[in-house]
């Protein structure tokens, strides 16, 4: 009896010595998983919101294009029998490209001009019968008919024949070379590719918030870091009536290549476009936002607290931009040390 009672408290004391065991070490993992709050200020710069007056530059980056690209293509059917050009050649409207075999085309041509030499004699010498009452009123008009026909396979023939001679469209460079001495080639194959760089166009989306004071012949300046200080005068010459899904809105601009300073299609370039000194309005520095500037927000400090602040931009400019809605004249906001922040956090202003 005493052993069975002995037995029973080594269980029980088993247990509870096992029971505080875990409780203890529960206590010790939940001590790890607690987020120790630092009540440290966090140092950051801060800027004050004023009313300024900006010098209205737009400032966008682009690539330029060629004016115009086309892929030329054979009009016939027939084995390239010649090849005018090398890559890269600059050749001028008009020029023969290449040539297909013209055997079969000449032959036709030769045979209609038989046919209109001979039908226009015969239309003469009705037209002479006729005047006598030699033949009938109906006689010369088939015969009319004849001489037209004739007429129009000559032409035919005429445009088969050319057909042959692959020219350039317009004045350019040869971009491209497509087909070799020899090769078959079909209706609409192409044979290369012509850019036209005399003239070139840059392509920018500008905001909603810009859009309105552009106009079309509004001269614009660009630049490129391939030609460091030289400045490119262009034109704006579309703007698009329609903006995408962030209402930006493409403008297309159109500068003259130039002899001392030539651009390649493709090439980087800045565009500025000088919309005027504006009226005074609340500027903030763009560092100071956060996220992007499509959905923007910054750190207002007040009392030496940081507060998350969502605000609406208006006009863009080089460093700053202007805001329409959120923040008062005189606020303080971070511009540098955000990343550290979080809504509420102390701070403490190091500028």
């Amino acid at each position: 009896m005493k052993k069975g009672i002995i037995a029973t408290a080594v269980i029980i004391l088993i247990g509870g010595l096992m029971t505080w065991q875990l409780f203890a070490n529960k206590q010790e993992i939940d001590s790890k998983k607690e987020v120790k709050v630092n009540d440290a200020s966090i140092a950051v710069t801060v800027a004050e919101v004023g009313k300024t007056s900006m010098e209205g530059n737009i400032n966008l980056t682009g690539a330029t294009e060629a004016n115009q690209v086309v892929k030329v293509a054979s009009k016939t059917t027939g084995e390239i029998v010649q090849i005018n050009f090398k890559l890269g050649d600059y050749v001028s409207k008009g020029t023969v490209l290449a040539r297909v075999d013209d055997t079969y085309t000449k032959l036709a041509l030769d045979n209609a001009k038989i046919n209109y030499n001979k039908y226009k004699e015969d239309a003469q010498r009705y037209q002479t019968l006729r005047e006598g009452d030699a033949v009938t009123e109906t006689q010369l008009r088939d015969m009319k008919i004849a001489f037209e026909n004739a007429r129009i396979q000559l032409e035919q023939a005429q445009r088969q024949q050319e057909d042959t001679y692959i020219r350039a469209p317009f004045s350019g460079y040869i971009t491209s070379k497509d087909v070799d001495l020899g090769k078959f080639v079909n209706v609409a194959t192409p044979i290369a590719e012509i850019a036209d760089i005399s003239e070139l166009k840059v392509m920018v989306s500008v905001s909603e918030s810009n859009i309105y004071n552009l106009q079309k012949g509004q001269t614009v300046s660009v630049n490129t870091p391939v030609y460091s200080g030289v400045s490119f005068p262009g034109k704006i010459v579309h703007i698009s009536a329609k903006g995408d899904n962030s209402h930006s809105y493409p403008i297309e601009i159109s500068l003259a290549n130039s002899k001392q300073y030539p651009l390649k299609a493709g090439t980087y370039v800045d565009v500025s476009i000088d919309m005027g000194e504006s009226k005074p309005a609340l500027c903030i520095p763009r560092e100071a936002i956060l996220s992007s500037v499509k959905d923007p927000t910054v750190y207002r400090i007040e009392d030496g607290i940081a507060s998350l602040v969502k605000i609406t931009t208006g006009k863009s400019y080089d460093s700053h931009l202007e805001v329409t809605s959120g923040l008062d004249e005189g606020d303080k906001i971070v511009t540098s040390g955000q990343i550290n922040l979080m809504d509420g956090a102390k701070v403490i202003v190091v500028n």
